[in-house]
């Protein structure tokens, strides 16, 4: 797609396409620049990772829409590629919903979704998920709908159900609600949460009309093949790639603690930097970085005054 196409656009134009597409799924800009650069054409920012990466606190709602919203004005600002976020319920009415879209819109991000539990919110798959009636649902997703038609009408509006999960819900329950919110409101796609085999995920996205999408848990064993999941419907795969940058790291600092010493981080770093000129050598991930280090030197050549350049380079010479 062209660079010079808006980012909600081209969000957009993923959603609306025939083939399933695979979409990185983290939380922090790093993780985006990382999708960005391995040629992958957006990133989602998951909400229950980035409470707990950023927050250090559990999926419940816990941060504020001004802070999800800064947070991911980070990430959107670090690439290029467009950049999905989670949007919790709207973080309150059907007024504050229109309020938050509003935001995501200024912070650059391309699109989110609304889910359709009661305030305080659980985790997807949690026990005692409640939602709210079908009339607020309603109500809550076309106050998104007309924050986003009075701003941008490119930008993404994805209505999340756990009908699944919730308390006295289940399959049929979803779909119900799927259908409903394509039926009454204006959202440009179906999200349903939290299903347990690929063949319940085959089933709501036949039984709902337009772009719809579903995450089945871990426990329903490997993702079908992206041409499975096409001709099925499924308009995009999250793809949470970023759990090695739990556990690994988990792992040397144990083996650290056990050696009382700094042996576990020395063979690491050394096996680490003795990939340098290899295409999967990264080192810290300055590689990823915008603005570069490269870019803020080319621009302190153009900006700078010829004394001021002397001073610099003496500075990183000494």
């Amino acid at each position: 797609m062209p660079a010079t196409e808006k980012k909600t656009t081209r969000l957009r134009a993923l959603f609306e396409s025939p083939q399933t597409t695979i979409m990185p799924f983290g939380t922090l800009p790093i993780h985006a620049q990382m999708a960005e650069r391995a040629g992958f054409p957006a990133f989602e920012v998951s909400g229950g990772m980035s409470t707990w990466w950023v927050g250090g606190v559990a999926d419940v709602g816990w941060l504020t829409m001004s802070e999800v919203v800064a947070h991911c004005k980070t990430i959107a600002d670090s690439v290029d590629i467009p950049v999905f976020c989670d949007a919790d319920t709207g973080y309150g009415s059907a007024i504050n919903t229109r309020r938050t879209v509003q935001e995501f819109i200024r912070a650059g991000v391309a699109g989110i979704h609304i889910e359709d539990q009661e305030e305080p919110k659980k985790a997807g798959g949690q026990a005692g998920i409640k939602l709210v009636s079908d009339a607020e649902a309603i109500g809550r997703f076309n106050a998104a709908v007309d924050a986003r038609d009075e701003m941008d009408e490119d930008f993404v509006i994805v209505a999340r159900t756990d009908g699944y999960g919730a308390e006295g819900g289940g399959l049929e329950e979803a779909i119900r609600r799927g259908v409903l919110y394509r039926q009454e409101t204006g959202v440009d796609v179906i999200f349903y949460e939290g299903l347990r085999s690929w063949e319940e995920v085959r089933i709501v996205l036949a039984e709902t009309p337009g772009p719809a999408y579903a995450i089945a848990s871990r426990h329903a064993g490997p993702t079908p093949s992206i041409a499975q999941l096409s001709e099925w419907g499924q308009m995009i795969q999250i793809a949470p790639f970023i759990l090695p940058g739990v556990l690994e790291v988990w792992r040397l600092l144990l083996q650290l603690r056990e050696a009382g010493e700094l042996a576990p981080i020395d063979e690491y770093n050394s096996a680490a930097f003795s990939l340098a000129g290899q295409p999967d050598y990264v080192g810290f991930g300055d590689v990823f970085i915008k603005p570069s280090y490269e870019d803020v030197r080319r621009w302190e050549e153009k900006y700078y005054p010829p004394e001021k350049q002397r001073d610099y380079e003496n500075t990183i010479h000494d």
